[in-house]
């Protein structure tokens, strides 16, 4: 069967767009998932930009710092302390004089405040959606994704067992709008390890922290060394990387907040109010409506350039534009279809971080593959989870059926396999659950009409990808490269039958080739319905790539519903819905989002995320639990070879491939429109973030 690249474009049919609940849109994913949240009204009132408020008074600056790394540690071969150094964190020349002016910005929708991050609803703050208010302990500068920012030197031992870290100096916690006479104090050692403990996963099983789960994967308890330095010992050997960065080996950080005023002035107050050392602090915000951030005097990095900026709730896109040509907002994120008239009229499309992407993909939840947990054995029993209650297509069972045996894979004389419930009659002779489950998770990834979805929904500006993890705007793409076969432990196998190796830029939109692969799956066309195959549901939001991320899951249905599958569409709240679902191990349906938000700068020589492991339990995952990637992602993390790492990244790569844990759809530039106030928005990369974070870079006309 031919799965190579077809680049025949099918046109996109929009058929069951009404099977989508748009007013029910939610949203919070990862770390920085941008607009999120329930939509609310943000009509007239949304309309008026807010008064001008005065910029709260400046915060002392740190003391300078050469920033090396400690010379008793720099014997350490394994340490990498050269990496590790410091560089220095000069920011790009901002304009001339202080901060001066407001902009307003639209949301489609705007969150509450979440000022302490590791209490829960698990969703992105209104002052993050902004940015500003917080700064990452390391960012990505000059190809680094580990510069040194609120630190002055970190390292990591010899063995990789323990992290230093040793705060820049006078790195004061700047007082939100109204609270300017109360001194919050410095983020010193003591800060840091509470911000640290109270987020991880693993010294906080309750913690809601976008990142705990990463954060788990690696670090044990933070521990104070002296006033200004830390130390937290690791899960495995480490030597390059710490999740704990804008670019960290796992994910991205959004930076270090005060949480201790959950202690001093109570819980509630703590949340309401974002408080950290970035260049603005927080204003009025009224959640789904406004909400307001200013700039910080003679800030001690980078002294932002506008001095007040505020975001207000739009939901609508046609009243957006309306609203960028009245005057009322001076910038949003629009679905990229209507770029082309939008900028016709004068406005235009800012990238804010020039050469970065975001992608969306669809995740299959339920696939889960390890019976004990990463790193600490515990049994996970997934055989007893929800989505082996029966047998859906895309959910592989390696446990058994009803009366059958099987092993685990991991050592002989070793059965821990527990039995489904349903007993699986539908493979064709010969066949397991596995790969039946592959050929209909490939078989949908084909169906996908990308190049349509491109032209028609995203104007041509995106690129097809075919993986969350890799894709032509990645290093190490090779389009053609071939994925070879695997067992699902992570063994390579001879490839036979329909066991055959994936290219990595597959078939796009071949419905013939994707339908042949479900009749090899045991589910026939009959009558223009495919026998035997379980209704299937699509849930979607409105994630990294916008709005236009709901159009893209019509279209999708509609290539999926074409191979004669009964679907439906679902959309829910990710934060406070989806997502727990996937912490519980009980979601069961295809999500049309991203894992990790893998952007193209994702260094190749570090591993994949741990999202698609059990590495990250109890914090955040995507319900797909690999055994082999859990395996791989320690030994990436322990390897000091780069040409080593990079090339087990890329046989993780392959083995995601070949088992479809993702179904990658498109990748587009990160941006804004905006009218022609704005000169130019040049901020750091970042990981998760649609938009640039670094507000501080904004500079007007």
């Amino acid at each position: 069967m031919d799965l190579s690249m077809n680049k025949r474009w099918a046109p996109v049919f929009l058929a069951l767009a009404s099977l989508f609940l748009v007013a029910s849109i939610a949203c919070g994913g990862d770390s920085d998932d941008g607009d999120s949240g329930t939509s609310s009204g943000g009509g007239a009132a949304a309309t008026a930009a807010p008064a001008a408020t005065a910029a709260p008074a400046a915060t002392a600056k740190p003391a300078a710092s050469g920033g090396t790394s400690d010379a008793a540690d720099a014997a350490a071969p394994a340490a990498t302390v050269a990496q590790a150094a410091a560089v220095a964190t000069k920011a790009p020349d901002s304009a001339m004089g202080g901060p001066e002016g407001s902009v307003v910005r639209a949301f489609r929708t705007l969150e509450s405040v979440y000022g302490i991050g590791y209490v829960g609803p698990y969703r992105t703050s209104a002052t993050n959606q902004i940015g500003g208010i917080e700064e990452s302990l390391f960012n990505y500068q000059n190809g680094n994704p580990m510069t040194p920012f609120l630190l002055d030197k970190w390292d990591i031992d010899a063995a990789g067992t323990r992290a230093r870290m040793t705060l820049k100096k006078g790195l004061k916690f700047n007082s939100p709008v109204g609270y300017e006479d109360k001194d919050f104090g410095e983020l010193d050692a003591a800060e840091l390890v509470e911000w640290f403990n109270r987020s991880n996963a693993t010294t906080n099983p309750e913690s809601t922290y976008g990142d705990g789960g990463d954060f788990a994967a690696i670090f044990l308890e933070a521990t104070a060394i002296d006033q200004y330095t830390i130390e937290i010992g690791l899960v495995a050997p480490v030597y390059y990387c710490l999740p704990v960065s804008q670019f960290g080996c796992l994910s991205a950080a959004r930076g270090p907040h005060k949480v201790t005023t959950a202690d001093t002035e109570g819980v509630e107050w703590a949340r309401a109010n974002h408080i950290g050392t970035g260049p603005y602090v927080q204003g009025a915000c009224t959640p789904g409506d406004r909400c307001t951030v200013h700039a910080v005097a003679d800030h001690w990095r980078q002294t932002g350039n506008v001095a007040e900026i505020t975001g207000i709730q739009v939901p609508e896109a046609t009243t957006q534009i309306a609203m960028l040509k009245n005057g009322a907002i001076d910038m949003t994120e629009l679905d990229y279809k209507l770029l082309p008239d939008v900028v016709a009229d004068g406005f235009t499309f800012l990238e804010t971080m020039p050469g970065g992407f975001v992608g969306q993909s669809i995740l299959f939840p339920g696939n889960l593959w390890e019976h004990s947990h990463a790193r600490n054995n515990e049994a996970l029993e997934p055989w007893n989870a929800p989505p082996l209650e029966k047998d859906y297509p895309w959910i592989g069972n390696p446990w058994g059926h009803q009366g059958g045996t099987c092993t685990d894979g991991d050592g002989e004389g070793r059965d821990r396999c527990g039995n489904a419930p349903y007993t699986d009659s539908d493979n064709p002779a010969g066949m397991d659950d596995m790969e039946q489950s592959r050929l209909v998770r490939l078989s949908l990834s084909i169906a996908i009409d990308r190049g349509s979805i491109n032209d028609v929904l995203l104007n041509g500006i995106g690129t097809p990808i075919y993986s969350e993890y890799m894709g032509p705007e990645y290093p190490g793409w090779d389009a053609s490269r071939e994925t070879g076969c695997w067992d699902w432990i992570g063994g390579k196998i001879d490839c036979s039958g329909t066991m055959q190796s994936v290219p990595w830029e597959i078939a796009d939109g071949d419905l013939a080739v994707a339908g042949a692969l479900l009749d090899d799956a045991g589910y026939p066309l009959v009558d223009g319905k495919r026998q035997g195959f379980e209704p299937l549901t699509l849930q979607a939001y409105s994630a990294e790539a916008g709005p236009v991320g709901l159009e893209v899951a019509d279209t999708v249905m509609s290539d999926w519903a074409r191979l004669g599958i009964e679907i439906s569409g679902l959309v829910e709240d990710y934060g406070g819905v989806i997502s727990p679902r996937m912490r519980q191990r009980v979601q069961y349906l295809p999500v049309l989002k991203n894992g990790d938000v893998h952007s193209n700068v994702y260094p190749i020589d570090w591993p994949l995320p741990v999202v698609d492991t059990s590495s990250s339990r109890p914090g955040w995952g995507v319900g797909f639990e690999s055994q082999a990637g859990a395996k791989w992602l320690f030994e990436i993390l322990g390897e000091q070879d780069a040409s080593v790492r990079s090339e087990k990244h890329l046989t993780w790569v392959d083995y995601s491939m070949y088992w479809l844990q993702y179904a990658g759809v498109f990748q587009v530039p990160k941006g804004i429109v905006v009218n022609s106030r704005v000169k130019s928005w040049d901020g750091y990369q970042q990981h998760y973030s649609n938009v640039s974070a670094n507000i501080e870079f904004l500079e007007l006309n």
